[in-house]
């Protein structure tokens, strides 16, 4: 009976005491929320979402029968050309938020591949960095849906940015994670002690370590009650020139079908924003990019488990790019990349180095156009006609539930 007196002492006392008495109703939902765990215990792709790219993106690419043969990863740089030259390759307008297929990409690699039946899929996402990159191979490549070949579109741009903090501050790696448990990712996702221990803290209260996937139920569900009210999101064709550069608004953190349009005409304007970009990359230095090439050696290594072959592709940058990092810091990173590759044994290429390119390819200071991104596809075509391993990749015979490439990825897709 004694033993129970500090027991009966304590109760007293937590129900005298607002505060202590909140403590204990707290402690008490997050045990039974940790117990239940409401969210670990349904499929990810079930949680609404906020409809950012890479949820778009990411629907598209779940909603294959089988695996595309070719997937393209990158950033802005490498996805805007690829979708201006969809819609001059079709001769149509390309909605650009649900359309992934690159025919002109599939169309160029049978001409070295003659009799070769593929699909390729472009799953380039804006602001997207090389941990991006590998949370889309470790999520999304997986039986049935591994592809035969991946292709990583990289710049120096993407290798050292000042307004990146971490893996764990991209929209895209926060949507992804929740279809992997990430803990072993600690050390790359969030290199400095302070955002480890921020995470370990919010791991041990169920609400705060859930925080992304409440705050995407919330947004979807509100979007979704107003949508009768707000109407669609106004379109914005990526054919004329408005205030800025019109393709700046694809970092909104919210899209749609119809937005944004790809045009079958030329883009011909040319807009200098490289100001915008001196104040992200002044500081630029070869050793900022350690972080982002131990992404992409686990990129690599996980291609290598999954059976993908691997094509690094370092994307080319106008003058004004490249007079925006600070001296020799360009070829220092591009040396970086390609020594990667060729220790590691994987296909590169190197397309500043062809001098292929020239103003007249670019938009603004880091995008090409249509005419450019007709370039880049030629070369990867022509490298994967050349190369033996990823030829070989992909005319092997397609594994069991992978189906056929001709059939596997929709013109056009609607909203969802």
């Amino acid at each position: 009976m004694s033993a129970l007196l500090p027991l009966k002492k304590t109760a007293r006392a937590v129900s005298q005491s607002p505060i202590l008495l909140a403590v204990a109703v707290v402690l008490i939902v997050n045990v039974f929320l940790a117990l239940k765990d409401p969210f670990g215990r349904v499929d990810p792709n079930t949680i609404p979402s906020a409809k950012h790219w890479a949820y778009w993106t990411t629907q598209d690419y779940l909603q294959e029968k089988a695996a595309p043969d070719v997937v393209l990863l990158g950033s802005s740089i490498f996805m805007n050309p690829l979708w201006m030259l969809e819609a001059e390759h079709l001769n149509r307008t390309v909605d650009i938020v649900v359309e992934r297929r690159s025919h002109y990409l599939e169309d160029a690699i049978k001409k070295r591949l003659p009799g070769a039946k593929l699909a390729c899929f472009n799953y380039a996402l804006p602001g997207a960095m090389v941990s991006d990159d590998y949370m889309i191979i470790r999520t999304m490549f997986k039986e049935g849906k591994t592809p035969k070949v991946v292709v990583i579109g990289l710049t120096p741009l993407d290798m050292t940015d000042d307004d990146f903090y971490c893996a764990v501050s991209s929209n895209h790696y926060k949507y992804l994670a929740k279809f992997t448990e990430t803990r072993d990712l600690l050390d790359l996702s969030m290199p400095k002690p302070w955002q480890r221990t921020e995470y370990l803290a919010n791991q041990s209260v169920y609400l705060a370590g859930r925080k992304h996937d409440v705050q995407g139920s919330v947004i979807g569900s509100v979007r979704d009650k107003l949508n009768g009210y707000l109407g669609p999101l106004s379109a914005a064709p990526l054919s004329t020139k408005e205030k800025g550069d019109v393709k700046d608004a694809i970092y909104q953190d919210e899209v749609g079908p119809g937005i944004w349009l790809a045009q079958p005409v030329g883009i011909d304007y040319f807009n200098d924003n490289s100001n915008g970009f001196k104040k992200r990359y002044r500081f630029a230095t070869p050793d900022k990019c350690k972080i982002k090439m131990a992404w992409l050696k686990k990129c690599i290594d996980l291609c290598r488990q999954k059976n993908i072959a691997p094509l690094i592709v370092n994307v080319p940058l106008p003058d004004p790019a490249l007079k925006i990092l600070p001296a020799g810091v360009h070829d220092a990173l591009v040396k970086r990349v390609e020594a990667l590759a060729q220790t590691e044994k994987v296909a590169y290429i190197d397309l500043q180095k062809t001098g292929a390119f020239d103003i007249k390819d670019f938009t603004d200071s880091c995008h090409m156009d249509a005419s450019g991104g007709r370039k880049v596809m030629d070369f990867v075509a022509a490298e994967i006609g050349r190369d033996t391993r990823l030829s070989s990749a992909l005319l092997a015979p397609a594994k069991p539930g992978d189906g056929e490439g001709e059939s596997k990825i929709a013109g056009k897709r609607g909203a969802m």
